[in-house]
């Protein structure tokens, strides 16, 4: 039987000093050295060196392939390269620093949550993470009304 990647969303909390813990169940992938960005919502995201090196390679790739215009592009560095920053996971408590530029970007307080999506972690101020899932929903439900997840039948 094929493994399933841990996901999930885990409540953690953001210290007085600006860490957050990395849940247990992540820590086996999210591991020493981290890549932390802002997210492309208002989270920062959390991955590691050789994710954050594919993202990049195939942001580049695909944006080429899309005729994308420079001015695209160089939004996406300010959004996705200028933000990066280096952090190490503390192997004893399993925080990490978050950047003070980030906590701010993503309104980060003591209550946040962890996200486990798309091959990295996003780390979100819990209230914000309700409003954008309750939008999330009234999309999902629409495509739940067009497509029947757990039929193997096609929806023509």
């Amino acid at each position: 039987m094929e493994s399933l990647r841990p996901t999930g969303t885990v409540p953690s909390t953001l210290d007085d000093k600006g860490r957050v813990v990395i849940p247990a169940q992540f820590r086996d992938i999210y591991t020493g050295s981290l890549i932390i960005l802002r997210g492309a919502e208002r989270c920062a995201w959390l991955m590691t060196i050789d994710t954050y090196n594919d993202y990049l390679e195939n942001f580049y790739k695909k944006s080429k392939k899309k005729g994308f215009s420079p001015k695209q592009i160089k939004y996406f560095k300010y959004q996705h390269e200028s933000t990066a920053h280096e952090v190490a996971v503390d192997p004893k408590t399993g925080r990490i620093q978050i950047p003070p530029v980030l906590r701010s970007y993503a309104n980060l307080t003591k209550e946040c949550l962890v996200v486990n999506i798309d091959g990295h972690l996003e780390i979100w101020n819990s209230d914000y993470h309700e409003s954008f899932m309750n939008e999330v929903q009234s999309f999902t439900k629409d495509i739940h009304e067009i497509i029947d997840c757990f039929s193997s039948e096609d929806d023509a």
